[in-house]
């Protein structure tokens, strides 16, 4: 029975609060900054970490100020309620997340994985199969499969497998060769195909299987010890789409320049000349290295019958007429050296994911994750009366939670389920049902993960420290950015003031030119300039009149240089030689200039007195933190590291 109630009390999804460890007694509290208690490992991780990054080590005693200095920053930033953002809280479950794979990784499923994929490659076996398509919806699905599982049982009751793999294979080929594939090697088919192929007996129909492209049932004709791969180059003459007189002179043609290799002609030579496989041809003939299943059987079985360095008379294929030049040949690698083609093979057909599927099911199991499946039934019940999945349907079930399934005693429900914004607006029954399936697995995924890093970040110490240094450490960027760096930069006024009052900071060894100098493209531009700048336009916007009266004939740039500073200064103004002008323009001169014997104005070294407000900021800033926030420290706890 599916219960609603309003005001559920349902897990909140996302980021783990990161409470420091219970201290014990190898792992004392070091420091207590605005009732927060941080451990002597946190401490001791950062001291060294510091340490090790600066050419003179800070004292124990040094360090503990600024460790004080930053954890104070660090609560004022969460007094500020930045952790709670939604652009913190997923740029932290995202590097959480990361730091945590390895222990979401089921290691020993990996490595049987890659004995598996290795006990494949030592084999080929020889395979048919028959393949449907998956439908559109979940129902459609559920039918093919049993249509297939039908089929199958009709062939295992006597009925004739190329029959029925002619009659209802959606594989094209099936139509010809009664759904047979040949000879194939291992990592050349998706992996539950590869798996039915090298793990049913010989003789035998596998179970009904899904891959990307289908369902499929695969009976296993044979089997053998894989032939490796070999090297080859060939040459081609086509007799496909001719007619019985053009594959005759096709015979002809490749018979001739048999001819000729056997007398002597270079076979690279000849490829790249009369070879009509327009790819191979450029490479004088040369193919990729090649395994079972890779060509057409005519032209796989002449290959592996040569001996290396050996030449093929001419043989047919349904492409056309060949001359086989094999060059080399290898075996098996051992699993070490086949090691990193099987882990790229894995990345390539999705094998890798099943060790993290793996280790996730385990800890779901560990953790009590279920599904209330008689509730997700009520909530599909309900969207099929109302014919689709929408805004109304979810404003519902927002009003009236329903319990969809728990994880380690937490709860998630509708509003858990509905939180984010759909794929589209409106969904049919069908389409609602698989979004909702996957939407209730990603959740129960998801909470099995925070359990799981919970716990990880309480027994680890290691994985602990590196967390808080990361949460901490962003924390620290954004609320320094707020009341110091942003701050100082955007603030003219405050800038301003703090040069008035610190104007003998500033002094100047030697005068420097304060205006502008203006650019022009040729000579007619710039007497036009000239003559515009006749009219005395306004100093502080000179550049936008110039740029709206003459586009990109002319340009006015603000400058503050003494001499040595700018060669365009220093030649229009301290009369050094003409430098090279660059780009397009051609004229240069100054304009509304002076010189100036010390800065009048902030904007005249706003680097440095940016800097220095920063400074002043910074100390308001801290000394306002320590009147706020008690700091205690356990100095028979600091001793330890002394």
């Amino acid at each position: 029975m599916m219960t609603m109630r309003k005001g559920i009390a349902v897990v909140a999804l996302g980021v783990l609060a990161l409470a420091p460890a219970t201290a014990k007694d190898n792992d004392p509290t070091v420091m207590t900054v605005a009732g927060k208690k941080v451990p002597l490992s946190e401490f001791e991780y950062l001291y060294n970490k510091n340490n090790g990054q600066q050419m003179t080590p800070m004292s124990v005693g040094d360090y503990a100020e600024l460790f004080k200095i930053y954890k104070l920053k660090v609560a004022a930033a969460e007094a500020a309620g930045i952790d709670t953002t939604a652009a913190f809280k997923a740029e932290f479950t995202k590097y959480r997340n990361e730091l945590a794979e390895p222990y979401l990784y089921d290691k020993d499923e990996e490595e049987r994985l890659i004995n598996e994929a290795y006990s494949h490659m030592s084999k080929e076996v020889k395979v048919s199969h028959v393949m449907i398509d998956k439908g559109r919806s979940p129902s459609e699905a559920e039918a093919r499969r049993a249509t297939l599982d039908s089929l199958r049982s009709v062939i295992l009751a006597g009925g004739d497998f190329a029959d029925v793999a002619r009659r209802y294979s959606i594989d094209r080929s099936a139509r010809s060769n009664g759904g047979e594939l040949g000879w194939i090697m291992a990592g050349r088919y998706p992996y539950a195909f590869e798996n039915a192929a090298y793990e049913t007996p010989v003789g035998e129909i596998s179970e009904v299987i899904e891959s990307p492209f289908g369902y499929h049932i695969v009976r296993v004709e044979g089997e053998r010890p894989s032939r490796g791969e070999v090297l080859a180059r060939h040459i081609l003459k086509l007799t496909r789409g001719k007619d019985e007189a053009g594959s005759q002179l096709a015979k002809a043609q490749i018979d001739s320049i048999y001819e000729l290799i056997v007398a002597g002609a270079d076979f690279a030579e000849v490829a790249a000349r009369d070879s009509e496989d327009p790819g191979s041809a450029k490479e004088g003939g040369m193919l990729p290295w090649f395994g079972a299943g890779m060509m057409v059987p005519e032209f796989e079985n002449v290959a592996f019958s040569l001996e290396n360095g050996g030449i093929s008379k001419p043989f047919a294929t349904s492409y056309g007429y060949h001359i086989i030049n094999r060059i080399d040949s290898r075996d098996v690698p051992s699993l070490d050296e086949a090691r990193e083609k099987i882990t790229a093979m894995m990345k390539r057909d999705g094998r890798d994911r099943l060790p993290r599927k793996k280790r996730l099911e385990q800890l779901g199991k560990e953790f009590g994750a279920k599904v209330y499946d008689d509730n997700v039934a009520s909530l599909m019940a309900a969207i099929k009366d109302h014919g689709s999945l929408d805004s109304s349907i979810v404003a519902t079930f927002n009003a009236y939670p329903v319990v969809l399934g728990e994880v380690n005693g937490n709860v998630f429900s509708t509003v858990n389920l509905l939180a984010k914004p759909m794929p589209k607006p409106a969904m049919g029954v069908a389409e609602a049902e698989t979004y909702i399936k996957a939407m209730i697995a990603a959740i129960t995924d998801e909470m099995v993960i925070d359990t799981e890093i919970a716990r990880i970040a309480e027994k680890d110490t290691d994985f602990r420290n590196l967390l808080n240094e990361y949460h901490d450490g962003m924390l620290l960027f954004e609320i320094s950015n707020d009341e110091v760096w942003n701050r100082a930069s955007a603030d003219k006024e405050g800038q301003e003031r703090y040069f008035e009052s610190h104007r003998d900071k500033y002094a100047w060894d030697a005068p420097k030119y304060k205006g502008y100098i203006v650019y022009s493209v040729n000579d007619s531009v710039a007497a036009l300039v000239n003559d515009f700048l006749k009219t005395n336009p306004a100093v502080d916007s000179l550049s936008s009149q110039l740029r709206e009266r003459f586009k990109h004939m002319a340009r006015a740039e603000r400058v503050l240089a003494g001499k040595g500073d700018n060669k365009m200064v220093d030649w229009l103004v301290f009369n050094a030689p003409e430098p090279e002008m660059r780009g397009v323009w051609k004229r240069a001169e100054v304009y509304g200039g002076e010189m100036i014997d010390a800065p009048r104005e902030a904007a005249d070294v706003r680097g440095a007195v940016i800097a220095d407000y920063q400074a002043e900021l910074e100390k308001q800033w801290v000394d306002g933190l320590k009147s706020k926030y008690p700091v205690k420290v356990n100095k028979k706890a600091l001793k330890k590291l002394q």
